[in-house]
């Protein structure tokens, strides 16, 4: 059973990067992401798009950095990308260790967000509900 971070702790972190995976590189990061989620109770979802990762986390602050730190870490992550962090209400992804979605259509936006200047919080947060838009209601609780 996995135990999630009380309300008064519960943050959120969205990140991108560039892929240097290969197909079975991304199952076998699933498969990890999936256990190491549980056990420190962080909840989320990765997007895909062929050549770069989107993956919105919820968790303890502490679990996040501590998967954060694995993420910066792993050789198939190259330019991993920082765009929103802070506290959050209430966990969108609280059925799913990891729910994966694939969204190839979104390279050239990863891709302009890397290259670009710094992205401000509210722009981050749009980016956000627009590329997971497709698979947000994968977190609604039934």
């Amino acid at each position: 059973m996995t135990t999630h971070a009380p309300p008064t702790d519960l943050c959120q972190l969205f990140y991108i990067s560039r892929s240097l995976s290969t197909p079975l590189d991304v199952e076998a990061i699933l498969v990890s992401s999936r256990r190491q989620n549980l056990r420190r109770g962080v909840t989320g979802i990765l997007l895909f798009s062929g050549g770069h990762f989107a993956q919105l986390l919820e968790g303890s602050a502490q679990a996040l950095r501590e998967t954060m730190a694995a993420i910066d870490a792993d050789p198939r992550h190259e330019a991993v990308t920082r765009l929103m962090e802070g506290p959050l209400a209430q966990r969108r992804f609280a059925n799913w260790s990891m729910a994966f979605f694939e969204a190839p259509g979104a390279d050239d936006l990863i891709q302009q967000l890397l290259a670009g200047p710094p992205v401000s919080p509210e722009r981050a947060q749009r980016v956000v509900e627009r590329m997971l838009a497709p698979c947000l209601h994968l977190g609604a609780s039934d």
